[in-house]
């Protein structure tokens, strides 16, 4: 789980997914815990009404993403909607929590699911999302 916060602002938009409410504010999802809000991952599928403003777009292919701290969005419809990291994306950073994975002689690092590989491009450190075998 994430941080903890007494109140969200007023603009949240509550998002439900299989009958479960979330709150979501500036990129963050939120589910009501002891008499707060605590910090959660995203539902996949979810929809949500508008983008973070951080953002920042991600071509896979012929494929446009949009990622914000370690969550990827699609334009859908009604706004934008979390989808699972894409085999191939490169992102220049990940949030906190990552959990490093050991495969053979290579370090992995693991955020909601999904698998990065520190690789370097044009002399930058970036991640790029990995399919791997558990």
């Amino acid at each position: 789980m994430g941080f903890f916060v007494n109140g969200l602002a007023a603009t949240a938009a509550v998002v439900v997914i299989n009958n479960t409410h979330y709150h979501y504010d500036a990129g963050v999802f939120y589910q009501p815990y002891n008499n707060g809000y605590q910090a959660v991952a995203p539902p996949p599928g979810a929809i949500v009404p508008e983008l973070p403003p951080d953002r920042t777009a991600v071509q896979v292919g012929d494929d446009t993403y949009f990622y914000f701290g370690g969550i990827f969005y699609v334009q859908a419809p009604n706004g934008f909607q979390v989808v699972r990291a894409p085999a191939g994306a490169l992102v220049y950073n990940l949030p906190e929590g990552c959990t490093q994975v050991q495969a053979g002689n290579i370090t992995y690092l693991q955020y909601n699911g999904d698998y990065y590989q520190p690789v370097e491009v044009d002399g930058q450190p970036v991640y790029e999302v990995v399919n791997i075998e558990e």
